[in-house]
């Protein structure tokens, strides 16, 4: 069981590996034009958005947009935070400890 996790971890890092080396080969040798370096800031975001949003808001497999769940409630209360603070580490920790008082408050 063991060697498959680790197998399964060399394969994810040889397949990231090799989906960025050939940009770097190339970017080493050119400039990257602004307008590329502009948009590419925004696919860590884009990512991010993509893999929290179902998490937020989808509960047992369907679309719950109700008050009821306490993930949007975390959401909301750990991106105000996140904008006034400006602080990724105050922002995961206002995130967990929403998270756990909310379940154990409503739940």
């Amino acid at each position: 069981m063991k060697s498959d996790i680790i197998i399964f971890i060399l394969g994810a890092g040889i397949a990231t590996y090799l989906t960025r080396f050939p940009l770097l080969v190339i970017a080493r040798k050119k400039d990257i034009p602004k307008s590329l370096l502009k948009y590419m800031g925004y696919i860590a975001p884009s990512i991010l958005t993509a893999l929290i949003a179902p998490a937020i808001f989808i509960n047992k497999g369907r679309l719950d947009l109700s008050f009821s769940n306490i993930y949007i409630l975390a959401a909301i209360i750990t991106s105000l935070v996140a904008y006034f603070s400006k602080n990724m580490l105050i922002s995961v920790i206002t995130g967990i400890c929403t998270v756990g008082l909310l379940t154990i408050l409503i739940r």
